[in-house]
């Protein structure tokens, strides 16, 4: 037998002694005549070699809760609750994007077409979607916010994406808003922009995040886009967030106000036949914008936080 052959067969062996018997270290010197203080170097170095794959199952599930609010919204395909000990938004982003990077992987295959929307959850799912070729197609379904220094923008964030699956996508070259509803659906008619906004609808599989019109989370005012004057007017009409920068009630309904027919980009109508829809969105603070857009039916599948997803039983 070869030696390196030899050497990968002992490192297996202590391996599987370790890990899958429950054996100490003690033991497995007993057994095997190898000194205590080398079994430890060993197990690192089987490690090391690729011969221990180590799976940790986190983010770690609320399957209770998972149940609780599929039976509150039954307008939900699937929930996904994930179980979050700290509250703070970076940290429970961060394991949302996470989790969303796992059911990425899980659920998209190839063939299909996938859409793309913008934000801080987006980029922490693109940011753990590991480098792997996958032949997919993916295309931008809202307009770029031009901020990139302040959010993780849409063309930002599908060009990062196509390059870690080797994919083609399909950028949607406009502004987020634009000053008027004129040129908003002027630009929406323009051949290569209404190809594709058209294109989208075909999508397999959705990705958004979701905004809320409250303060500190309001991104369409934190990127200049609003002034504290037209967020007063916004909240004034009921707004309490905003999914594909479309803004709506608690009820679901899409508000008749200015800032809504100055979008490019997708809205919700548009996407409502798409068949897996998923929204990551947590912190509850967040919970009316969730609730609303849940309303609203606007997405499907949800990715979110226990604490949000109790504050969502709560005013529900």
């Amino acid at each position: 037998m070869p030696t390196d052959v030899k050497k990968y067969a002992q490192l297996a062996l202590i391996a599987q002694m370790y890990y899958e018997e429950g054996k100490n270290q003690q033991e497995i010197s007993e057994e095997t005549g190898i000194n205590r203080s080398a079994i430890s170097r060993l197990l690192t170095e089987a490690k090391a070699k690729g011969i221990v794959d180590i799976k940790i199952n986190y983010p770690w599930r609320d399957k209770d809760l998972e149940l609780k609010i599929q039976n509150a919204f039954p307008q939900l395909k699937k929930v996904y609750i994930l179980a979050c000990t700290d509250p703070s938004y970076e940290t429970m982003v961060k394991t949302l994007g996470i989790f969303a990077a796992k059911y990425f992987n899980n659920k998209v295959k190839e063939g299909m077409i996938v859409g793309l929307a913008w934000g801080k959850a987006i980029h922490e799912m693109i940011e753990h979607i590991p480098n792997n070729p996958l032949a997919i197609e993916l295309v931008q379904i809202t307009g770029a916010t031009g901020h990139e220094g302040l959010i993780k923008d849409g063309p930002l964030l599908i060009r990062l994406l196509s390059e870690k699956l080797a994919c083609p996508c399909q950028y949607l070259h406009v502004p987020f808003i634009v000053d008027n509803p004129m040129l908003s659906e002027a630009m929406k008619k323009e051949k290569v922009i209404h190809h594709t906004l058209q294109y989208a609808k075909k999508s397999d599989f959705t990705f958004t995040g979701l905004g809320s019109t409250k303060k500190g989370l309001y991104t369409l005012k934190e990127t200049g886009y609003i002034t504290d004057k037209e967020w007063t007017e916004i909240k004034k009409t009921g707004a309490v967030g905003d999914y594909l920068g479309v803004h709506y009630n608690i009820n679901g309904e899409v508000l008749d106000i200015s800032i809504n027919k100055r979008l490019i980009g997708n809205n919700p109508e548009d996407l409502k036949d798409v068949a897996n829809r998923v929204a990551i969105a947590g912190d509850q603070r967040k919970a009316e914008a969730i609730l609303g857009a849940l309303n609203g039916r606007f997405f499907n599948i949800l990715i979110t936080d226990n604490f949000t997803a109790e504050r969502l039983l709560e005013i529900k």
